[in-house]
């Protein structure tokens, strides 16, 4: 279960991007966040993931707080709205590098999904085009047998097909 409770967030001291947030996920539901832009969606799901440290309140995985908590964070796989490769990598060796963080990563899962996205892994991830590179980014994730996966944007870039 994802748990936050009375979550608040502050950035440069003024702008408040989350006032008291609670949020309750059950283990197995499907959660999605909807408000305008600048209403704190990727902010909360920065949290969820470790990423940002709230000023007040107290976020939880399956009762494991996830700032700073790597056993936590490895039951976590995110695919954030803009997603960070280095530069010259190529899929596997993004594959090798989330290798290294997930220890549940499953090489058979992500040979299979080779054959489903039908992506050149020797290929430069920058060289792939915007929809590839979501593509790339979901094979990787969905290979680190995550019980929770956390979307951003999750269909911006692919195409209807």
């Amino acid at each position: 279960m994802i748990e936050l409770s009375h979550v608040t967030k502050t950035f440069g001291g003024a702008k408040r991007a989350l006032d008291d947030l609670t949020l309750t996920v059950p283990q197995g539901a499907v959660y999605g966040l909807v408000g305008s832009n600048g209403a704190g969606k990727t902010t909360a799901i920065r949290h969820i993931t470790g990423i940002y440290r709230q000023d007040v309140g107290e976020i939880t995985v399956d009762g494991e707080a996830v700032f700073e908590n790597p056993s936590a964070k490895a039951r976590i796989a995110s695919i954030p709205d803009d997603w960070y490769y280095f530069l010259q990598s190529d899929v596997r060796d993004m594959m090798r590098f989330y290798r290294g963080f997930y220890p549940k990563f499953n090489m058979e899962r992500y040979e299979k999904f080779k054959e489903v996205f039908s992506i050149d892994e020797k290929r430069t991830i920058r060289r792939l085009s915007k929809g590839m590179q979501k593509q790339v980014a979901f094979w990787l994730a969905m290979c680190t047998m995550p019980d929770y996966l956390v979307l951003d944007e999750p269909v911006d870039g692919l195409d209807p097909v």
